[in-house]
């Protein structure tokens, strides 16, 4: 039994596997509706990059967390409308990913088991594509939330989630201190910094953007950005162990980036077990924040569990 399951599921009882494949298809049906409209809005070799980009399968898991948070606070099945709405969620996600592989950043030729964007379309394409995913990221979740039935304050709480998370103190200002730590040794205060905003910023902006989509009170809101937060800094110690010990074939991209690029990584500080046992610390301090809220959630709870175990 893992250390995140026996907190809420003395006999395991919670399916993780069913849930996630449930929970993907219908995320890939709402991400195939959204794909579809944005690229048939944009001029043809950009329309074919940003397809592209949104048909690279991973994990989905933003969305998913998103869902997952509208299920704790509304206590109600999500509809295909919130679906949609946590697509956002991927379109900012597939933007980061679709920039950090190009020449100037981390250089990279796979992601998700496929060539990366720029690899296919070209480097000019990879650049725009990723940069339309932004504005149309903030588009669908006004669209959506609008549909939702939310007031136009309720909807702009919902963008700005998405833009604070991507901008210059989430995503964006992350990769830049991601990228100016290259060949530095980081102390651990450092490498944490710098990836509560390139990975944690985002995730915790999943769980927000669900739950306000719920019209969640503060309390709800507080203790679901204090699991993202954790969420996120244990997704990123596991992602900089599976870059050590996990070959490309099962990553679905280039193993080994971070030695090479000489980057401070988590296994670098306190080795692959000390690391790990680091995102067990951190899945622990997310689930306590659940229970500070007094959030009951098996889904959230197994989701953290899977953060934690998973191999790609």
């Amino acid at each position: 039994m893992t250390v995140a399951a026996a907190r809420w599921s003395p006999s395991g009882a919670f399916d993780t596997g069913s849930f996630l494949k449930r929970e993907r298809e219908r995320v890939e049906r709402a991400l195939g509706e959204v794909s579809d409209r944005l690229a048939s809005e944009a001029a043809s070799p950009l329309g074919g990059a940003i397809r592209y980009a949104l048909g690279t399968r991973g994990k989905r898991l933003r969305p998913v967390l998103c869902c997952a948070a509208y299920r704790a606070v509304a206590g109600a099945e999500p509809g295909p409308g919130v679906y949609r709405l946590a697509c956002a969620l991927e379109l900012v996600h597939t933007y980061s990913l679709v920039h950090d592989d190009l020449p100037c950043m981390d250089d990279d030729d796979l992601r998700r088991g496929r060539p990366t964007v720029h690899r296919v379309h070209g480097l000019a394409a990879a650049v725009l594509a990723g940069a339309a995913l932004l504005p149309g990221a903030a588009a669908l979740a006004d669209e959506e939330g609008a549909g939702l039935g939310l007031s136009p304050e309720e909807r702009g709480r919902l963008v700005s989630e998405l833009c604070a998370a991507a901008g210059a103190g989430g995503m964006v200002g992350g990769q830049l201190l991601d990228l100016q730590g290259e060949g530095a040794e980081l102390d651990a205060s450092a490498l944490e910094r710098i990836h509560r905003a390139k990975t944690g910023a985002l995730l915790a902006a999943s769980l927000r953007v669900g739950a306000l989509a719920a019209r969640g009170g503060p309390a709800q809101l507080r203790g679901l950005s204090g699991y993202g937060e954790a969420l996120g800094l244990a997704f990123q110690i596991v992602d900089d162990v599976l870059d050590v010990i996990a070959p490309s074939d099962a990553l679905g991209k280039t193993a080994g980036k971070d030695a090479t690029s000489r980057k401070s990584t988590y296994p670098a500080l306190f080795g692959v077990d000390g690391a790990r046992s680091l995102a067990r610390e951190r899945v622990e301090e997310a689930l306590d924040a659940l229970d500070g809220a007094g959030i009951d959630s098996a889904e959230l709870a197994a989701l953290a569990a899977y953060v934690v175990e998973r191999e790609r």
